[in-house]
């Protein structure tokens, strides 16, 4: 068969693994899945039909890079650098923010969700494009970018159920693979732009650092020095 993109995207509660035709961009295989935290555990399955689908002939690996869940977009990276070094087809990280059904056909729409810590992040897209860095709002500044934006015939997206139950003008929905792959593909139409991607690490992207704590320690009873 022809040359594939495989595409992975689990920044989102709902997630998805996608093989575009690399020519006609036609969807050839497609899994979405409620992953609920256990990405690890729920992605192989697709993983291994897409790729018996593909006969194991891949024209790029691109996977979603966030933000979003955490152990989600690890997951995802380290499953496209895994099949990339076993298949030898380059790999790519793509903006989840990008992988909204509307990017597919340059659609322009924004996009919201809860930062936690009491912050909210509004950002743009237009013509499929990420314009600027998302902004980080506390409540307030929130609800007056909500307001503000009444009336935009863009339409307002989060992966968020409390906030699209919360908000009347924000809608609930998910980046989607098939959008990873198709965005790829309008930046990379064909194999020579494909091979010609730079060879770097994909990184995660994050609206703020990861905020990880160091364990407590626990008193080991016996142990010289240990305070019981």
């Amino acid at each position: 068969m022809a040359a594939a993109i495989l595409a992975i995207e689990t920044s989102a509660p709902e997630a998805s693994v996608a093989l575009v035709d690399a020519t006609s961009s036609e969807v050839l295989y497609e899994s979405v899945f409620t992953t609920d935290r256990s990405h690890n555990s729920e992605i192989f399955g697709p993983i291994k039909e897409a790729l018996d689908t593909a006969a194991r002939q891949l024209d790029l690996v691109v996977v979603g890079v966030g933000p979003g869940s955490y152990s989600g977009v690890r997951v995802g990276i380290a499953v496209a650098n895994g099949i990339s070094i076993a298949t030898g087809a380059q790999v790519l990280g793509g903006s989840s923010l990008e992988a909204y059904t509307a990017a597919e056909t340059g659609g322009c729409y924004h996009i919201v969700g809860d930062a936690r810590r009491k912050t909210f992040y509004h950002c743009q897209i237009e013509s499929g494009s990420l314009q600027g860095d998302p902004e980080m709002l506390d409540e307030a500044a929130f609800a007056e970018k909500l307001a503000s934006l009444d009336g935009d015939a863009a339409p307002i997206y989060t992966v968020d159920k409390a906030m699209a139950a919360a908000w009347d003008a924000v809608q609930l929905a998910m980046p989607s693979a098939v959008a990873v792959a198709r965005t790829a593909l309008s930046r990379y139409p064909d194999a020579a732009a494909r091979q010609s991607i730079p060879t770097r690490p994909i990184e995660p992207y994050y609206l703020r650092p990861p905020y990880i704590t160091k364990a407590k320690k626990k008193p080991v009873p016996g142990f010289p020095g240990t305070k019981l």
